[in-house]
């Protein structure tokens, strides 16, 4: 499988796209206006403590507080008393992104990221990623990290770890270990809130966890970027460095054809090669996915045409959420099938494909109604939320007010303004779609509502206006 890294930068954006076999497969997305937090160390002011929720937010120096939740900090007390008040200082890290009225969340258990592994202060675990199933390296590696272990931290051996060399990971060790005292050193002295540890760049950070050796090329369009992940890769991994590429491109994702299918992965409805359909919707709760046929109506065998939809769909629906980067609940409501075995087969595919995926997924089962239930851990904005907005006339309901529901609330409020108030003549302003509806009636609704109450109605046409939006203009 030929993998690129492609990496492109604008004006305001860096984008960067993992392509396999020219389909893009993982997008990741840095607006200039956007601030990223993700991974940031930062020395905070416990403002508030919420004992019913088990909650504190604490400041960091961002417009909102950030939420931490205190059983998670407890557990990392072992068992000790929990005894933190307010206006203390503590060193938090971001493990979410703010989004909406939310501020971002953040954790007391701190981990700094490398390549071959990941280093957690104030723990004295050796974990190994459940990825390494080879048990003569499994073994290898905890050996090597037993020998060299740094007192009081705590290390997770990450995938890409496996066949390197001793000295290539004690010198990515020794790095770390050297990151993590710079940042307890300035714990003693800065004042809170403030940054202690800045997260890496995307294209730097997309070179430490993506770039491996299995990838063909890593292309870059920006000069001065490919300088700086030139340095970077030269001191964790020179042996990749021939792998890095510049080319003078200014719309690299245009060049490469990814654009295109950057459209197509904002679309709600995806076609599957065989004519069948998958249907993809998001709420606040969960994204429900639902499967179709369409247009493939198979040849003879119903009970075959539903499972090969149901398996492309496994396949296809696997691809959509690492692409569109969708985590949290996820219900699938497949074609119905009537086989166990059938039913069986379509789960195992859709587990199959999301080992794929570096993101964690689980798949729970079928519920009573025949829908599938998962999981996918959330590890910041989905694609949708990246590159959409809200619609002003829905406020992201998808549906607006019919005309007949709008005309008959105008209505209402005439009768009240005509029976209740001491208003004699009422002017509409809104726009032809509504006055339309009001001259659409057998009789006309002026002359009527004129007549009803003995006073005076106008219709003044605005087509700034929207649908939804009108005024009522009261004279006496």
């Amino acid at each position: 499988m030929a993998t690129d890294i492609i990496v492109d930068a604008g004006v305001n954006q860096i984008r960067v796209g993992l392509v396999e076999n020219q389909k893009l497969v993982e997008l990741y997305i840095d607006d200039e206006n956007r601030h990223k937090t993700v991974g940031n160390i930062y020395r905070g002011v416990i403002k508030r403590i919420l004992p019913g929720l088990e909650a504190a937010f604490v400041d960091i120096g961002h417009k909102k507080n950030a939420y931490l939740d205190l059983r998670k900090l407890q557990q990392n007390l072992n068992n000790s008393t929990l005894n933190i008040k307010q206006g203390e200082h503590i060193t938090v890290q971001v493990e979410k992104e703010a989004m909406g009225m939310k501020g971002p969340k953040v954790t007391s258990n701190i981990n700094i990221t490398g390549k071959y592994m990941v280093l957690i202060p104030r723990e004295n675990s050796i974990g190994i990623s459940r990825k390494i199933e080879d048990n003569t390296e499994r073994e290898r590696l905890k050996a090597i990290f037993e020998q060299h272990k740094i007192e009081n931290c705590g290390i997770i051996i990450r995938t890409d770890s496996v066949g390197k060399s001793e000295e290539e990971l004690i010198k990515e060790l020794n790095f770390l270990k050297l990151r993590w005292a710079e940042i307890e050193k300035k714990e003693t002295y800065i004042l809170a809130p403030s940054l202690l540890y800045g997260e890496i760049s995307l294209p730097l950070k997309a070179c430490r966890d993506l770039l491996t050796s299995q990838i063909r090329k890593y292309i870059v369009n920006d000069r001065d970027i490919y300088e700086d992940v030139i340095k970077f890769i030269g001191a964790i991994s020179p042996h990749l460095k021939d792998k890095i590429q510049y080319k003078e491109e200014s719309n690299l994702f245009q060049h490469l054809m990814i654009e295109s299918q950057i459209e197509k992965a904002l679309n709600r409805h995806v076609w599957l090669k065989s004519g069948g359909m998958i249907i993809i919707d998001t709420t606040e709760a969960m994204t429900v996915i639902d499967v179709n046929t369409a247009k493939y109506v198979g040849k003879k065998d119903m009970e075959k045409t539903i499972l090969k939809t149901n398996i492309e769909a496994s396949i296809e629906i696997a691809k959509q959420l690492r692409l569109r980067n969708i985590g949290g609940i996820i219900i699938i409501d497949y074609i119905d099938m009537k086989d166990k075995a059938d039913k069986n087969a379509v789960i195992n595919v859709l587990e199959q494909e999301l080992k794929n995926d570096r993101v964690k997924a689980s798949v729970l089962g079928i519920t009573n109604l025949g829908l599938v239930e998962m999981t996918r851990k959330k590890t910041g904005p989905s694609l949708t939320s990246l590159l959409f907005n809200k619609c002003p006339l829905c406020e992201g309901k998808g549906m607006t007010h019919s005309l007949k529901y709008i005309g008959d609330k105008i209505q209402k409020e005439i009768d009240f303004i005509f029976t209740q108030t001491i208003y004699s003549r009422i002017t509409i302003e809104a726009n032809q779609q509504v006055i339309k509806w009001f001259s659409s009636k057998d009789t006309s609704y002026k002359s009527l509502t004129e007549k009803k109450y003995g006073k005076k109605l106008e219709f003044i046409e605005n087509n700034n206006l929207t649908n939804e939006k009108y005024n009522i203009i009261k004279e006496k």
